[in-house]
């Protein structure tokens, strides 16, 4: 089993204002390609699938934080340990 990625700084990469858990993804300054690109890093293998379809149900930074918690490879099957 891995460690769970540290997603609090791997979202603050792409984050241009201050942001909690229950701060709206736009209030972040979080866009949709910084979100995939977040994705993508979190997912970090060849043969990851993610489903896209799931960023429309993102409102928080804290619902971002559990979709990505659900790409982790040892999480795949969405049972993700809570951030």
């Amino acid at each position: 089993m891995t460690t769970p990625p540290d997603l609090d700084s791997m979202i603050a990469q792409y984050a241009t204002a201050d942001f909690g858990d229950s701060t709206l993804i736009q209030e972040a300054g979080l866009e949709s390609l910084s979100l995939l690109r977040l994705a993508v890093e979190v997912a970090a293998g060849e043969d990851a699938e993610i489903d896209a379809a799931g960023l429309v149900d993102l409102r928080t930074v804290g619902d971002l934080k559990v979709w990505l918690t659900s790409l982790v490879p040892d999480n795949a099957d969405g049972t993700g340990a809570a951030c």
